[in-house]
């Protein structure tokens, strides 16, 4: 996930209120660009591979970036 114009401890404590631990990249408007944000928010879903699989424009929910983990999880 890629947290722009966010604070470290902004992100820290949304991870910890959802108990999430995947990776979270913080960056700025190049970060942004890079992956083709054009409104924020906007969640990336980067897969193990590197790949972007899919982004939410509008944000999303504990329940979404839970469910998105679980699919992208091995068994």
């Amino acid at each position: 996930m890629l947290a722009v114009s966010d604070t470290e401890e902004a992100m820290r404590d949304f991870m910890s209120a959802g108990s999430f631990e995947f990776p979270v990249m913080l960056g700025g408007d190049e970060a942004a660009r890079a992956y083709g944000v054009q409104a924020i928010p906007t969640v990336v879903i980067i897969d193990a591979q590197g790949r972007v699989v899919d982004s939410l424009i509008g944000g999303a929910t504990a329940e979404d970036l839970a469910e998105y983990v679980a699919e992208l999880t091995p068994s």
